[in-house]
C-alpha cells in the first residue's frame, strides 16, 4: 500500500512539475514573441525609414559638399552668397534636403512611443527642434535671395546620424538573435 501512495504522489509531483516547467517555457515564448514583435515594429515603423533617410539625405549632403554646396567659411561667413549661387542652394534645401529631413521629424513624433530609450533622446530631440526652427527660418518673407538665412537651432550633426545608424545597428541585431531562437524552438517543438 505504502509503495502504491509512494508511486502516486510521485506521478502527481511529475506532472505538477511538468506543468510548471511547461508553463513557464511558454511564458518565456510569449516574451520572446512579444519583445520580437516590438522591434520588428520600431524597425518597420521608426527605424528603418529614419535609417533610409539619414542615408540619402548624408549622402546628398557629401555629394552637395563635393560639388555645388560653398564651403563651410563661405557659409559662415557675412558677405552674402552670389545669386546663382543662393538660389540654387535653396533648391537643393526646399526639395530635397528639408523635405526629408521634415518626414524624418514626422517619423520620430509620430512614433515616439517607439524609440529605444525611455525618454526622448537628445540627439532626437535636437533634430526635431532644429526641423522647427529652419520651417520657421524658410518661412521668413524678409529673406530674399543672396541674404544671408541663419537658424535658431543647428542641426545637430554627428552625435543624429551616429544615433540613428547605431539604433538601427542594435535593433537588427537584436532581431536576428530572437528569430534564431525562436526557430530553434520551432524546430525542437516540430521535430
Amino acid at each position: 500500500m505504502t509503495t502504491a501512495v509512494i508511486t502516486a504522489s510521485a506521478s502527481i509531483v511529475v506532472a505538477v512539475l511538468v506543468f510548471v516547467l511547461n508553463q513557464r517555457a511558454q511564458l518565456r515564448a510569449e516574451r520572446r514573441l512579444a519583445r520580437l514583435d516590438r522591434v520588428a515594429r520600431q524597425l518597420r515603423d521608426l527605424y528603418g525609414p529614419l535609417h533610409a533617410l539619414v542615408d540619402v539625405n548624408e549622402r546628398l549632403w557629401r555629394a552637395l559638399r563635393d560639388v555645388d554646396l560653398p564651403d563651410s567659411e563661405q557659409r559662415k561667413s557675412d558677405d552674402p552668397l552670389p545669386v546663382e549661387q543662393q538660389e540654387q542652394w535653396m533648391r537643393w534645401l526646399q526639395h530635397a534636403l528639408v523635405p526629408a529631413n521634415i518626414r524624418m521629424r514626422d517619423l520620430i513624433i509620430g512614433h515616439a512611443d517607439l524609440v529605444i530609450e525611455d525618454g526622448m533622446p537628445e540627439p532626437l530631440r535636437g533634430f526635431c527642434a532644429h526641423v522647427a526652427a529652419y520651417e520657421v527660418m524658410l518661412s521668413s518673407p524678409d529673406q530674399g535671395v543672396g541674404q544671408r538665412r541663419k537658424t535658431l537651432i543647428r542641426h545637430p550633426g554627428a552625435p543624429y546620424v551616429d544615433y540613428v545608424r547605431r539604433s538601427f545597428d542594435a535593433l537588427k541585431r537584436e532581431q536576428r538573435q530572437l528569430m534564431a531562437t525562436q526557430r530553434k524552438r520551432w524546430r525542437f517543438t516540430a521535430g
